[in-house]
């Protein structure tokens, strides 16, 4: 049993495999006062900490990962059963989770923070949802395989099984549902 440091996680290798410690000297617990925070920054230990996320895990795979353009939120879906779970990095916990009814293939965030959303969904549908859960639903007449946003037109382009590409404006969905998502 031989015990070295790579990097700053501490590994130790038993019979050729190599176990890294997670845990280190200089964990500081979130509700520590900020001043304790500021004094700690020119800490090198402290800098080189690695702070893990509470409850990033699914029961059987996580499929996509995607973090917010205001880079508070990571969000991170997974299968069986198909749901989405948001993560506050600010607190390293889960914010909220939601149960869909299909896979999600893909996911694409349609604002700065997780309050908007779309999903491609394997039983070709794509779901909105805002920040008060699902918003709306339809479907694309071919199985989708990846999905792209424009936030200059607001099109969300959705890749299909087939040669077909398909573009769905969501300013005409919002007028004709009368909705308020945007």
């Amino acid at each position: 049993m031989a015990s070295t440091h790579a990097g700053t996680l501490k590994a130790t290798s038993i019979n050729g495999v190599k176990l890294y410690s997670l845990t280190g000297n200089r964990y500081v617990a979130p509700w520590v006062l900020a001043k304790t925070k500021r004094s700690l920054r020119k800490d090198k230990e402290y800098q080189r900490r690695l702070d893990l996320i509470h409850d990033l895990r699914f029961e059987t795979a996580t499929t996509k990962i995607n973090v917010t353009p205001d880079e508070q939120y990571v969000i991170a879906s997974g299968i069986y059963p198909p749901q989405v779970k948001v993560y506050e990095l600010k607190e390293l916990s889960m914010k909220f989770e939601r149960h869909l009814i299909s896979e999600i293939i893909n996911f694409q965030i349609l604002g700065d923070d997780y309050s908007k959303l779309a999903f491609l969904c394997a039983d070709r549908s794509v779901n909105l949802h805002a920040k008060y859960g699902s918003h709306y639903s339809l479907r694309i007449p071919r199985m989708g395989r990846d999905m792209a946003y424009d936030c200059w037109s607001c099109d969300l382009l959705c890749a299909a099984s087939s040669p077909d590409l398909y573009r769905i404006n969501l300013e005409q969905v919002h007028s004709v549902l009368k909705l308020s998502f945007y």
